[in-house]
């Protein structure tokens, strides 16, 4: 008993601090990025769907690798692409169907 608890000290410590969670992600980011502007073009109903889509699709991938991610700025979509060859079938296969609705940019 008393070597599992110096062994969970001991892995408690040799964890880095980026590893370390005390709570949820912040909400926002602090990008200098402008707001998008009220009247601006509204994504086609077809696009809104695949984003739809692959957040859903995509939400345990975040969970697992970007929990941490502050959202913004490209924050999450950058986080994802580094874990790209670790992202579940579903989250991969929604994320093309996005970048091919955008033409292969996002």
């Amino acid at each position: 008993m008393r070597f599992n608890a110096i062994f969970a000290v001991a892995l408690l410590f040799a964890l880095p601090a980026s590893a370390q969670t005390t709570g949820p992600a912040p909400a926002q980011t602090t990008c200098n990025r402008q707001p998008h502007q009220p009247g601006g073009a509204a994504p086609s109903p077809q696009l809104a769907a695949a984003r739809h889509n692959m957040h859903k699709a995509c939400a345990a991938d975040m969970a697992t690798y970007c929990s941490n991610v502050p959202r913004g700025c490209g924050a999450p979509k950058h986080c994802l692409m580094e874990h790209q060859s670790q992202l579940s079938a579903t989250c991969t296969a929604a994320w093309k169907n996005l970048r091919a609705m955008h033409g292969g940019h996002g």
